[in-house]
């Protein structure tokens, strides 16, 4: 059940349906999140360095999804969504925000609504590592958690999450690489044998809006 619901997470992220990217199709709920430029916050100069590696994500992202073929292992692409960033708790922390319309993913259409995920990071300097949450607006319908918690750290000029708790017998992690001002990319991946290997389950990339 939570590896089901880790790859349904993969799914809400990105969503179904659009191609391509333009500031003026931009949801109004991902506008509403994001806020006029008067009333967003900044990197707090008092909060910890690191709060900058997932602080350089704010702003609205556009993001496609690649998934691997079964039969052939060639990336196909298969959905795309909406991401915002943002500073919250005054500079400390940052929340983001998934949204994914209600008619845009064959995997959500019976829940019959937009779909929203958001994520709140805060690092925690003692130990040394981020301390993420999410929910979102399932309200207990289908498989998925509303609920969930991940850890996070730096890695070179690359960020990774780890679900928390981990199953030992399948090792999950997130990793955003390749970063740049106006893209990023973003991979899941899984292990089976303690992290010897690592195998892609979904890669996304994202190009900046705002």
């Amino acid at each position: 059940m939570r590896f089901t619901t880790f790859l349904i997470i993969v799914f809400v992220l990105c969503g179904t349906g659009r191609r391509g990217y333009a500031q003026d199709e931009i949801p109004k709920a991902v506008l509403n999140f994001y806020g006029p430029d008067e009333q967003r916050q900044e990197l707090n100069p008092n909060a910890p360095a690191e709060t900058k590696q997932f602080g350089q994500f704010d702003g609205i992202w556009y993001c496609t999804e690649q998934m691997p073929d079964p039969d052939t292992g060639e990336l196909k692409e298969t959905s795309t969504a909406y991401w915002a960033w943002k500073y919250i708790l005054g500079g400390y922390g940052v929340q983001d925000f998934h949204y994914q319309g209600k008619n845009e993913s064959p995997f959500w259409i019976y829940f019959k609504r937009d779909l929203i995920l958001t994520q709140i990071r805060i690092y925690d300097p003692r130990e040394e590592v981020w301390k993420v949450a999410f929910i979102n607006n399932h309200a207990g319908q289908g498989p998925a958690r509303v609920f969930g918690r991940f850890t996070a750290y730096g890695d070179g000029d690359d960020v990774i999450m780890d679900w928390d708790p981990q199953d030992p017998a399948n090792l999950k992690r997130i990793t955003f690489y390749d970063i740049e001002r106006e893209s990023f990319e973003w991979k899941v991946e899984n292990s089976v044998d303690e992290g010897k290997t690592w195998k892609l389950l979904s890669r996304i990339s994202a190009k900046r809006l705002q």
